[in-house]
């Protein structure tokens, strides 16, 4: 009974793969127009990647070639192709009916962790463009302690040359420097800021009340895989865990889905924003 049990779930599973609609993803550059299966002619790199989603996700999978960043978002927000490579100029039409899925990470970044901006409470500056000239200390020299917050604040219009810079051995020290005033803002990495404003107690529920964020805020991506928002849930999970293994499981595959990247090291999973100025809470 076991065995034709489990014999008749194989069977659902099989035809229900069989009847599932295929993953068509858009593709930039010349070709045919309409969304095809991959013929042998096609890079190695490509059949490699289009046989790995088949085999884990049991659907077939088609390229959608499109001439530009701006047809391929338009072909996903039509329900046309169900996953494009999309910068944020190509995202903004579509963002409320899209979502980013995946980034990936570059061979010796950080990840794409949030970034704090904070000055002292009793300081009236409470914006970045406040804080133009402002003596500003980093959390050290390491990718998440100085690049990552960089690039966030570049991103939101505060580039290198907009504060006069100071560089602390890490988060914490830059915190306290600016509690003595030695400072007049901070930007740190999520994690040096919990470490000293989110060890809440019952005797201090509020240890950094003597700071102000003036800014939360992630590095915007400058690529994203993106899908519609109203892709099923379970497919959105699969594809993110497809791909956050790729680079492990198929490297073939993992160069080709990701030779749009520099460097490229892994996959990450994105928040659906990643490619707009989202200011976190």
């Amino acid at each position: 009974m076991r065995r034709l049990l489990a014999g008749l779930a194989a069977a659902v599973l099989s035809a229900g793969a069989a009847h599932a609609s295929p993953l068509r993803i858009a593709v930039i550059g010349a070709g045919p127009t309409g969304c095809k299966a991959l013929d042998s002619t096609a890079p190695a790199g490509e059949r490699a990647y289009h046989a790995h989603l088949a085999k884990r996700l049991g659907v077939e999978v088609l390229k959608c070639p499109v001439a530009t960043p701006a047809a391929a978002a338009a072909a996903l927000a039509a329900g046309q192709v169900d996953l494009a490579i999309l910068d944020p100029p190509a995202f903004a039409p579509i963002r409320t009916t899209t979502r980013a899925i995946l980034t990936v990470r570059s061979d010796g970044a950080a990840n794409r962790i949030p970034v704090v901006l904070a000055v002292r409470a009793s300081d009236p500056r409470r914006t970045l463009a406040g804080l133009k000239g402002a003596r500003l200390a980093f959390g050290g020299r390491s990718a998440a302690g100085l690049d990552t917050p960089r690039a966030m604040l570049a991103a939101h219009g505060a580039p290198k040359g907009y504060f006069r810079e100071e560089i602390d051995g890490d988060g914490e020290a830059a915190i306290d420097r600016l509690r003595a005033g030695q400072v007049d803002a901070v930007a740190v990495h999520a994690a040096a800021w919990q470490r000293v404003c989110g060890s809440v107690s019952p005797k201090d529920p509020d240890p950094c009340r003597d700071v102000f964020v003036v800014m939360k805020a992630r590095p915007r991506a400058e690529h994203a895989l993106v899908a519609r928002r109203d892709m099923p849930l379970e497919l959105r999970y699969r594809l993110i865990g497809i791909h956050m293994a790729l680079h492990l499981e198929a490297p073939a595959a993992f160069a080709y889905a990701a030779g749009w990247a520099r460097s490229p090291a892994e996959f990450q999973p994105a928040e659906a924003e990643a490619l707009t100025l989202a200011v976190l809470k």
